[in-house]
């Protein structure tokens, strides 16, 4: 388990700041980090940016900021911040696709650490 949480380090994330919300405890955080990469909400995201709808992406897209801040997973957080705020002013960010693409990809890694 330390060395999955020396490898979410490794990458950006922010386990030392996440981990009192989790009690300090390794386990529980782990728990949550698996069922927010098995969450629906990153397919969601793209989904919505794809047919432009502006407030479900970003239901999608401040709902996935919310939790990356919680659980401080920081490489995500960085991504989607700029998002959620070009769709509270109520356009879809030009690069939109792209940066749901690159959290795809983070998210991906983080599942890989976890089934190693």
């Amino acid at each position: 388990m330390a060395a999955l949480l020396e490898k979410l380090r490794d990458i950006g994330c922010d386990i030392d700041g996440a981990m009192p919300r989790f009690l300090n405890n390794e386990d529980f955080y782990i728990k949550c980090l698996k069922k927010f990469v098995a969450d629906d909400v990153f397919e969601h995201l793209q989904e919505t940016l794809k047919s432009n709808q502006v407030g479900d992406s970003f239901k999608h897209a401040h709902n996935l900021k919310g939790v990356c801040a919680n659980m401080g997973i920081t490489p995500i957080q960085d991504i989607i911040f700029d998002m959620v705020e070009v769709l509270r002013g109520g356009e879809i960010p030009v690069d939109g696709l792209e940066k749901i693409n690159s959290i795809i990809e983070i998210r991906d890694k983080i599942k890989e650490y976890l089934n190693e």
